[in-house]
């Protein structure tokens, strides 16, 4: 049983990192970098990035999550 878990688990961080690494080669930026208006980089997170970005809001969701279950204390 534990090495189901164990392959889960390195099957997910694997399908996080190819989806966050997809995503930041596909963005393409028009002119120089340090030429970049503000309003080009929030039109590529929100919409470039989106996936990513949603795929990462969930895991710290469930990480903050985490962090309360182990925090709370036992009642005697």
């Amino acid at each position: 049983m534990n090495i189901r878990k164990t392959v889960v688990a390195i099957l997910a961080c694997s399908a996080l990192f190819f989806v966050i690494i997809g995503t930041i080669l596909t963005v393409t930026w028009q002119g120089e970098l340090h030429q970049v208006p503000t309003s080009d980089v929030g039109t590529a997170i929100f919409h470039t990035w989106g996936p990513t970005l949603i795929l990462v809001g969930v895991l710290m969701f469930a990480s903050m999550l985490g962090g309360v279950f182990i925090a709370q204390e036992d009642r005697e």
